[in-house]
C-alpha cells in the first residue's frame, strides 16, 4: 500500500505537468482565472489553479518564482505583462512538482531557470518512474474497474476510477514518448544558497533541509520584506508530504525554524496554496507537524498498527482545513513510517 500510494502521489504530479491538448492535437491554453495581488511596489503574488506564483519587478527584468501548469503558461505571462514592459529574466521553481514547473517549457525560451539541485533530478527521472510503475498502476485500475462493474455497477467510483485509468494511460504514453532532452529541467541548479542581483533587488533562494521534498527552496527579498515558501508552507491547508521524493517531517520543521531566525518577522509570506499571509501563520503552520507527530507517538506507544493509527488519529483542531478529509490520513501514515522506520 505505501509503494501504491507513493506511485499515486508521483502519477498525480507528473500527469498535471502533461500539457492539456485540443482535439486538434496542439496545447489547449487556459487564461484564468488569476487572482493578482500586489504585495509592494515591485513584488506581486498571483493565485491560479496550482501553486502559487510570485514575482518581482526590476528596473533590469523580472524575477518569477513556480509557474502552475503547462497550459496556464501564457495566462501567466500575460498577468506578469499587465503590470509590467520588463522582460521575464529568471524563473525559479521551489520544487520540482508538476502545479509549480508545469509552465517551465513556455518560460525557458526566454528566462533563466533556478532551482535547488535535487528539482533538476527529480524532473528528469519522472519519465522512466512513470514507466517503471505505471502498468502496475493500470492493472490495479483495471481489475478494481472489473469487480465493481460485475458487483456494483451503480458505484459512484466507476466513474472516477475510469477517468483515473485513462489519465493513468495517457501520462505512460507521454513518458514513453518523452525525451530527456525534451524536459524543461532547470539549467540553473545550486545545492545551498544563490543569490540574483538584478536592478537594485537582491533576490535570495536558499535550502535549508528536507522538508516537502528533499529539493525545496525558500525565496525572500528583503528590500522588499517578502518571502515565497514554495510547499514548505500550505496556509490553512492539509499538507503533502512527498515522502516519495525525500519529505522529513522533522527536516520540514527544522527549516521553518531557520526560515523564521532568518526573515524580518513582519514578512508578508506566500505559501505554496492558500492565501498570503505572514510569519506567525507559518509558525501556527509548523505546529501541526508537532500535533500530528505527537499524536502519532501516542498511537505508537499504545501499541498500535499502522493501519490502526490511520483509522484512530484525528485532529479535530484541523478538521476545517482543506483537504483534511484526503490527506490527514496518508500523513498520519506517513509520520508512523518515520517514526518506526528505525
Amino acid at each position: 500500500m505505501k509503494k501504491i500510494a507513493a506511485f499515486a502521489l508521483a502519477l498525480t504530479l507528473l500527469l498535471i505537468s502533461v500539457p492539456i491538448r485540443a482535439h486538434d492535437g496542439t496545447p489547449r491554453q487556459d487564461k484564468g482565472p488569476f487572482t493578482l495581488k500586489k504585495l509592494t511596489d515591485d513584488s506581486y503574488a498571483l493565485y491560479g489553479r496550482g501553486g502559487n506564483i510570485g514575482f518581482i519587478v526590476t528596473s533590469e527584468g523580472v524575477v518569477v518564482i513556480d509557474d502552475q501548469f503547462a497550459n496556464l503558461a501564457p495566462g501567466v505571462d500575460e498577468q506578469i505583462k499587465s503590470v509590467t514592459k520588463q522582460p521575464i529574466r529568471f524563473l525559479i521553481n521551489t520544487h520540482h512538482h508538476g502545479d509549480h514547473t508545469g509552465g517551465n517549457g513556455y518560460f525557458i525560451k526566454m528566462a533563466t531557470i533556478i532551482a535547488h539541485d535535487n528539482v533538476r533530478k527529480h524532473m528528469l527521472a519522472q519519465p522512466q518512474e512513470t514507466i517503471a510503475n505505471a502498468p502496475r498502476q493500470i492493472a490495479g485500475l483495471e481489475s478494481r474497474i472489473a469487480e465493481l462493474e460485475k458487483n456494483n455497477p451503480q458505484s459512484e467510483q466507476l466513474s472516477r476510477l475510469r477517468q483515473q485509468l485513462e489519465n493513468t494511460k495517457q501520462t505512460l504514453e507521454s513518458a514513453r514518448m518523452m525525451k530527456v532532452s525534451d524536459i524543461p529541467a532547470p539549467n540553473l541548479t545550486f545545492n545551498r544558497e544563490i543569490k540574483i542581483h538584478l536592478g537594485g533587488k537582491e533576490i535570495q533562494a536558499f535550502h535549508v533541509k528536507r522538508g516537502h521534498t528533499d529539493g525545496d527552496s525558500i525565496i525572500y527579498i528583503p528590500q522588499d520584506k517578502v518571502v515565497h515558501m514554495g510547499d514548505l508552507f500550505f496556509y490553512k491547508t492539509i499538507p503533502v508530504i512527498d515522502r516519495a521524493h525525500g519529505a522529513s517531517t522533522v527536516e520540514w520543521m527544522e527549516t521553518i525554524d531557520a526560515v523564521v531566525a532568518r526573515v524580518d518577522p513582519s514578512s508578508q509570506v506566500i505559501p505554496g496554496h492558500g492565501e498570503v499571509t505572514g510569519v506567525a501563520e507559518l509558525k501556527a503552520f509548523k505546529q501541526y507537524f508537532m500535533d500530528l507527530r505527537a499524536a502519532v507517538r501516542q498511537a505508537i506507544d499504545a501499541g498500535k498498527s499502522r493501519e490502526q493509527a490511520i483509522k484512530d488519529v484525528k485532529l479535530e483542531q484541523y478538521a476545517s482545513y482543506n483537504g483534511y478529509a484526503q490527506r490527514f490520513p496518508g500523513n498520519v501514515g506517513i509520520v508512523y513510517d518515520e517514526m518506526t522506520a528505525n
